[in-house]
């Protein structure tokens, strides 16, 4: 079988159950996709080449099939269905449930046959309808898996502030810019050249 394990507060307010399950009555296709991205810098002989590749996140594509008449019927189901109006429908409910999850960008377990995936986020979802489904839904949804890391703090070294400079600024007055005294002479010197009245130099000959 496959299915969709999911829970969080969102759910718990809509449906007042802490965790909720939809299982397919019909897995019609599924595609897991794993790859990884390799450098295109070249890498150094004898260097490790795990080095030098990262895994990309898993990805996961179901077709799934849902009806009102299900081969069986999981006790998280029955239970969803108690918890909801008697007039929602048991498809009417998955419609609901696909589009809130979306909506939520929560994330959830994805299980089938061959492998259970953890951290899962719906990032796409198709519903196609048309006159030959009737009451039944069938959509396409596509998975991605989060991963989730840890927050690590690290000592700052003595000597170093928060701004990054040393505690006696020497790396302040090391990394200031330079006066230039000559280009500044150059300045105050054709200024005061500016200001000194011009000789004239016809006065000067007849002096």
């Amino acid at each position: 079988m496959i299915g969709l394990f999911f829970g969080g507060q969102a759910f718990k307010l809509k449906f007042g159950n802490d965790f909720g399950n939809i299982e397919l009555d019909a897995n019609l296709e599924e595609t897991h996709e794993w790859g990884a991205d390799v450098t295109e810098n070249p890498v150094e002989e004898g260097a490790p080449v795990a080095d030098h590749v990262i895994e990309k996140a898993d990805k996961l594509t179901i077709r799934g099939f849902v009806s009102e008449s299900p081969v069986t019927a999981s006790p998280n189901i029955l239970g969803l269905i108690g918890s909801v109006s008697d007039a929602s429908s048991r498809t009417q409910q998955v419609f609901d449930l696909l589009r809130l999850l979306i909506k939520e960008r929560a994330t959830m377990t994805v299980y089938t046959k061959h492998l259970t995936y953890d951290d899962m986020v719906l990032t796409g979802l198709r519903i196609p309808r048309t006159p030959a489904d009737g009451q039944a839904i069938e959509f396409v949804a596509d998975f991605v898996h989060v991963r989730f890391v840890e927050a690590q703090s690290v000592d700052v070294p003595n000597g170093i502030s928060a701004k990054g400079k040393t505690a006696d600024n020497a790396t302040g007055r090391k990394t200031s810019p330079a006066k230039d005294a000559g280009k500044k002479g150059t300045t105050d010197a054709t200024a005061a050249a500016e200001k000194k009245p011009p000789t004239s130099f016809l006065k000067g000959m007849l002096n």
